[in-house]
């Protein structure tokens, strides 16, 4: 983005903030009777790897004003918050190009991988469900899902239903004085069905607990001379809005639809005085399938979409700076077949392409076009109680940057997995997970060349940088009983060719100048969580308590950390579930994260109390949910380690958000 007008904060800046942009999700409590659409269309129980899904009343309860917010304080997840509107979800330590993000299974489409401070163009309050596969999810989706898959599920092409249902809310917030609305319909009548929804929010200054700035940067700043204070509120505003209109046709078999859409949004860049960035996208996407009951071949699909996305960052109102514009297709078609019961599985193809052109001082990445072409196969088997996973994808990724006088790059890439669910039990079952995952590099990594002032760096990217391999093993013990439910995970990631941003030691005009490289790295950790109802096995499951933990470990090489990697987390919650009450008093506990990178500085440990209560009210022509949830009830100040401003931007102190959602 652009130049603050404190030099002093920049001089400062170049030694705090590490090179790497590692721009993961959600609490692996699984909701029964649901549907992976991600998947095979398979329950997350019954998935090899670890899968989680947040839908119904937890989803309208936890929605934030951005994906990564939504998602952060789930098991296994926490976001590279550049504020509370461009905020990515992190999983297990990975994000970026290696998390993608998709809206119906077809990719976003948006420039967020480009840099943290880019929105993603999803707005989770529409949102159905979402999907989060924690791992490699390249076989299905292609080598930008390396490290991970979020999926936000709507209705945006309306499937079979009700003749009429839809939802409408409205919500507001204290600590960002946030207020929103959304509004969602479908119609269906006979075998047409038609959609529309459509989404306004609006957010100012960011109440804090302390100073924007984080103690160890004050001492910096004052060693070199320099005081800088800002205490009590982040400057900051967003305006965001947008809508669709869909429409499907159902015959008894199939459906046939198709929907555009618009996405605008202003917002503010943290610690940059006036900067903001003023972004559209319109959106058309289609879906074409065909079921069948019986025989080899059960359904046939083919889903795609176009988009048209720009946005301007500007300097100051009316002093417009770097131009991003990106028209990009994406076009995947599957089929699944069954055979005796026992073996089922899905192959198809997938075809993107990306224009992206960025114009302006501060262009640091020049046009380019990728386009990648993938084939992929995935097939299970049961046996006994066991069920086994096999599957490969063959992709190629082409990138064409000759207008900028460069060689282009051109490469393919080779992925696999296995891997077998064991049923110990009804209650009771064991996953492992084993895959093979080639990543491209993408155009940024190849070719920046510039300033890149949002993330207060000077980037060089290497044109011969070769495909990303990573070997992943994944092993889960699962339970899912009547009152007792718990998980353990364990992964191992090892590198090959680890992509990542190193700083050369120059100083560019006041930026760090970093290179990207590459060189072998390692992430490992775990997550575990237990759920039990208070007095044992014979107790109400009105009252429940849950304990959690989640860490990650990530080492290059040389023995140095990973950047911006999550601490260790702890947390204990009791939650009250009956008839049509529901109230969950939660305390997490992050770490002090002290395995820094170089030039990187610590994050202190904090607690983040948080309160949630809601009720139902049923009647005959809809329901209504009433909710109020509290965060940061300790007013604690908290640093997110997985953000490249942590030590710029804390997240909001204590605050009260209240609505009402109505579906009928």
């Amino acid at each position: 983005m652009y130049r603050t007008s404190s030099r002093a904060l920049r001089r400062a800046m170049v030694f705090v903030l590490f090179p790497f942009a590692t721009p993961v999700l959600a609490d692996e409590t699984v909701l029964k009777e649901v549907i992976v659409t991600a998947s095979l269309g398979k329950s997350p129980l019954d998935v090899a790897q670890p899968t989680q899904v947040l839908g119904g009343d937890d989803l309208a309860r936890q929605l934030a004003s951005s994906l990564g917010e939504t998602l952060s304080g789930q098991l296994g997840v926490s976001s590279s918050y550049f504020g509370p509107t461009a905020s990515r979800p992190i999983i297990r330590g990975l994000g970026g190009y290696r998390v993608q993000t998709l809206q119906d299974g077809i990719a976003s489409l948006d420039v967020g991988s480009v840099s943290d401070d880019h929105a993603v163009t999803i707005d989770a309050s529409l949102a159905e469900q979402i999907e989060v596969i924690k791992g490699p999810a390249t076989l299905l989706y292609g080598s930008g899902a390396s490290g991970g898959l979020i999926n936000v599920v709507t209705q945006r092409i309306p499937s079979k239903g009700e003749d009429l249902f839809g939802m409408a809310e409205v919500r507001t917030s204290t600590a960002a004085d946030e207020r929103a609305g959304v509004f969602a319909l479908n119609i269906q009548h006979e075998q047409i069905a038609l959609h529309g929804d459509y989404f306004k929010t609006r957010s100012s200054d960011i109440d804090i607990p302390g100073s924007t700035l984080s103690k160890r940067l004050r001492d910096r700043l004052i060693e070199a001379g320099e005081t800088i204070e800002s205490h009590g509120k982040l400057p900051s505003f967003s305006d965001a809005s947008g809508g669709a209109f869909g429409f499907s046709w159902l015959p008894t078999n199939g459906t046939i639809g198709a929907s555009a859409s618009r996405y605008e949004t202003i917002y503010s860049i943290p610690g940059e005085e006036s900067a903001f960035i003023d972004m559209q996208q319109t959106r058309y996407d289609g879906k074409a399938e065909w079921h069948a009951s019986n025989g080899w071949l059960r359904s046939v699909s083919l889903n795609g979409a176009y988009n048209d996305y720009q946005h301007t960052e500007f300097e100051a109102p009316g002093i417009p700076g770097t131009l991003f514009t990106q028209h990009a297709f994406e076009v995947r078609g599957a089929a699944n077949h069954v055979h005796n019961d026992a073996w089922r599985g899905t192959f198809g193809a997938q075809a993107t392409q990306l224009d992206f052109v960025a114009e302006g001082e501060e262009a640091f990445v020049p046009a380019s076009i990728t386009k990648s072409v993938g084939a992929f196969v995935l097939e299970e088997f049961d046996l006994s109680n066991w069920t086994f996973s096999l599957g490969a994808r063959f992709e190629k990724q082409a990138i064409d940057v000759s207008a900028a006088g460069i060689a282009n790059f051109d490469d393919s890439a080779l992925s696999a997995s296995g891997g077998a669910v064991l049923k110990l039990s009804d209650k009771d079952s064991l996953a492992i997970s084993i895959t093979h995952t080639g990543r491209h590099p993408q155009a940024t990594e190849l070719f920046a060349d510039g300033p890149h002032i949002a993330a207060q760096r000077f980037e060089i990217g290497d044109a011969m940088l070769e495909t990303e391999i990573a070997n992943t093993l994944d092993v889960s013990l699962r339970r899912n009983g009547e009152t007792t439910n718990w998980l353990l995970s364990g992964f191992y990631n090892r590198y090959r060719n680890f992509i990542f941003a190193s700083p050369t030691g120059n100083i560019v005009d006041e930026l760090m100048e970093v290179q990207y490289r590459q060189e072998a790295a390692t992430l490992y950790g775990y997550e575990a969580e237990i759920s039990f109802p208070i007095g044992g096995r014979q107790a109400s499951d009105s009252w429940r308590v849950r304990l959690l933990s989640d860490y990650v470990r990530g080492t290059r090489q040389n023995g140095e950390p990973l950047p911006q990697m999550p601490p260790l987390r702890i947390g204990a919650g009791i939650h009250f579930e009956q008839a049509t009450w529901h109230a969950e008093l939660e305390a997490i506990h992050s770490a002090k994260q002290t395995r820094l990178a170089t030039n990187e500085l610590a994050t202190d440990a904090y607690w983040m109390a948080n309160v949630d209560l809601s009720y139902r009210v049923e009647s005959r022509t809809g329901d209504w949910l009433l909710f109020l949830r509290g965060t940061n009830l300790l007013d604690d100040e908290a640093r997110q380690a997985t953000s490249s401003l942590k030590d710029l931007v804390p997240l909001p102190g204590r605050s009260l958000a209240a609505g009402v959602r109505y579906t009928f």
